[in-house]
């Protein structure tokens, strides 16, 4: 992965430049785009794109533990009885989930704080981002527990 093969997209009424890897990461979730925020007018940086490329990799080896923590998350929206609310049903499987989420970003930031976000139609309000520190280390914010497929906010 090189600065070379990013390619700003049109700003809109965004406070910061998104440029996106022509290719994209081929994961258990599918194939997900990869992007690096900048600050308006600024090139990605060589340590931004180096932790892109790791995050790349990691969701490309990854895959199904992010696919995991995406489930986890439906089925604990589930338990806390968000899913009525926003539309969404119940009782979907593994396999099913993903027709419930619009989006899946692999993104990097300007304090190289890098991401899995995840656009669940059941939490369309806070979303799902799992923060990349060399593994998923937060949900949120926030540390957590999976076991046996059961998602634990800690």
């Amino acid at each position: 992965m090189h600065t070379s093969e990013f390619k700003k997209l049109p700003r809109g009424p965004a406070l910061f430049d998104t440029w996106r890897w022509e290719q994209s990461v081929e994961t258990a979730l599918g194939p997900l785009p990869v992007e690096i925020y900048c600050n308006i007018d600024d090139l990605p940086s060589e340590a931004m794109v180096n932790l892109a490329s790791a995050l790349a990799t990691f969701a490309q080896t990854h895959g199904p533990l992010i696919f995991d923590l995406v489930y986890a998350h439906y089925r604990y929206a589930e338990t806390n009885n968000w899913l009525q609310f926003w539309k969404v049903p119940a009782g979907l499987d593994r396999s099913q989930v993903l027709s419930e989420v619009d989006s899946v970003i692999l993104n990097v930031h300007p304090d190289l704080f890098a991401s899995v976000h995840v656009d669940p139609r059941w939490d369309p309000e806070h979303k799902l981002c799992l923060t990349f520190d060399g593994t998923i280390t937060q949900i949120n914010d926030a540390p957590f527990l999976l076991q046996d497929g059961v998602l634990t906010m800690l």
